[in-house]
């Protein structure tokens, strides 16, 4: 009989539920030998908003749309971007295991640490931790790298009378200045007392979501409006080579654009370890 759940049975059986969850988590940690000191407070949306956030697809393909067009052109890029998904699939998968396995602080070079065994694992998780560090350290700045790009671009958009050419030197100080007031503000977002991070996590989603839905509808009005669709010959199966490399490598470069529009999506299982109150629903995410 199922019961109601505005009744007090069924709040005592909810709580009785998430305590034996609890006690089973400190148990998993207690055996990996980690005591668990981080509040678990973020929720499932939480866990994956984290990578919906940085992902954010919408962005990569604006950063890397000129680098995928020219690298083989539009056939190159729609059948590299179906290779790139199956194998970032796989790997999403494969790191969905392992942090459901080893929910620890530490999350990715950890995880390298442990696979490399007590020979090689302090030297796999230093190289990982190193490689982890810069990248997301990078990618922090080349984000904001290119969003002061394009909100300068606005210059030509609006015809405003100041220069648009990046040898001039009054458009590199305005870059320079813009973008490192950003890439400060970003940095600074991660002092916040860790409850503000939920607030983050939903005005993140939410502009990614309404980025989303405005290209899928004033794209195509914009489009129409102006300068027509393509056919769908031209739009599919036309290949261009604007790097001057050989075809195959051209090819080949194109993944570059492919696979940094998926960057990210790692994200949550570096923070279900300190997120998800039950562990074993952090790979969910």
């Amino acid at each position: 009989m199922q019961q109601d759940p505005s009744s007090q049975e069924y709040a005592d059986e909810v709580a009785r539920l998430r305590a034996s969850e609890s006690d089973s988590d400190a148990e998993l940690l207690e055996n990996l030998g980690y005591k668990p000191v981080l509040h678990r407070s973020y929720t499932l949306f939480h866990n994956f908003s984290t990578t919906f956030a940085a992902l954010y697809f919408v962005g990569g393909v604006r950063v890397t749309f000129s680098t995928g067009i020219s690298a083989g052109g539009n056939l190159a890029y729609w059948t590299s971007y179906i290779v790139t998904c199956v194998f970032t699939f796989i790997t999403a998968a494969v790191i969905a295991e392992i942090c459901s396995s080893l929910p620890l602080a530490g999350s990715i070079y950890l995880w390298a640490a442990e696979a490399g065994g007590p020979r090689f694992g302090r030297f796999f998780g230093f190289i990982v931790a190193w490689w982890s560090t810069t990248a997301w350290t990078t990618f922090c700045a080349s984000n904001t790298q290119g969003a002061v790009n394009y909100l300068l671009a606005e210059i030509v958009v609006f015809d405003v009378d100041y220069p648009s050419d990046s040898d001039h030197i009054k458009y590199r100080a305005v870059q320079w200045a813009v973008t490192a007031f950003m890439l400060a503000v970003a940095c600074i977002v991660n002092l916040l007392p860790p409850k503000f991070f939920s607030w983050i996590f939903y005005a993140s989603s939410s502009m990614v979501v309404l980025d989303f839905i405005l290209n899928m509808i004033w794209l195509p009005i914009g489009v129409a409006q102006t300068y027509g669709f393509r056919t769908a010959h031209e739009a599919f199966m036309t290949t261009y080579n604007g790097t001057g490399a050989p075809a195959g490598w051209n090819w080949c470069l194109s993944y570059l654009a492919t696979a940094g529009i998926l960057i990210g999506f790692d994200a949550s299982g570096n923070i279900q370890h300190c997120g998800i109150p039950s562990l074993a629903q952090g790979h969910r995410g």
